[in-house]
C-alpha cells in the first residue's frame, strides 16, 4: 500500500462520525470544491467538513484522535 503524505490542512478526525473537519482558513472557494477528492485520498470513507479554526479548537479538546 502507497503511503500517504501528511494531510495538508489543519483537522480533526471524528472517527465514530468518519467526519473530518478541516479549518480551510480562507484558502479560496475554488479550492472547497476539492475538499471531498482531498478527504477521501487520505481518509477513505470519510466525509469532510469546513470548520472555522475557534471550532476546530472546541473539537480536538472533545475528540480524540
Amino acid at each position: 500500500m502507497k503511503k500517504l503524505d501528511k494531510f495538508p490542512y489543519e483537522h480533526v478526525v471524528d472517527c465514530i462520525q468518519k467526519i473530518v473537519w478541516i479549518n480551510w482558513n480562507g484558502n479560496g472557494q475554488i479550492g472547497l470544491y476539492g475538499v471531498p477528492h482531498l478527504v477521501e485520498k487520505y481518509y477513505p470513507g470519510y466525509t469532510g467538513k469546513i470548520a472555522s479554526k475557534e471550532y476546530l479548537d472546541i473539537l480536538k479538546n472533545q475528540l480524540v484522535n
